[in-house]
């Protein structure tokens, strides 16, 4: 269910789950995206990366959209996007496509 965090962050964060592919340098990592927002996303990971390492986020319908690790988690890392502010409006016009798209199916499937 996709559903907004509560949280105090600059941008509302929306907790999804949406399978993804990380690369840092040459190499790849698969993970998931737990949350995002027009700032950052959380992603889970079985690999555990050093802050302020840069990398590129494979976001569903999006594209690569490079990233900073900013924080280690449990299972995973916290990102920053590193976008220009023209891209960032794109962006989260985008991400707010994804966000409806997902709650429109999950409509369909409790109708």
């Amino acid at each position: 269910m996709t559903q907004l965090s509560d949280n105090r962050r600059e941008h509302k964060r929306i907790l999804v789950s949406s399978s993804t592919l990380v690369k840092s340098g040459d190499t790849e990592f698969s993970g998931r995206i737990l949350n995002i927002s027009a700032g950052g996303a959380g992603i889970s990971m079985d690999v555990q990366l050093m802050d302020n390492t840069h990398i590129t986020v494979n976001i569903e319908n999006v594209g690569m959209i490079p990233a900073k690790v900013v924080r280690n988690m449990k299972d995973g890392v916290g990102v920053k996007f590193e976008i220009s502010e023209e891209k960032e409006k794109r962006f989260i016009e985008q991400i707010t496509e994804i966000i409806e798209l997902k709650r429109h199916e999950e409509t369909e499937k409790t109708a």
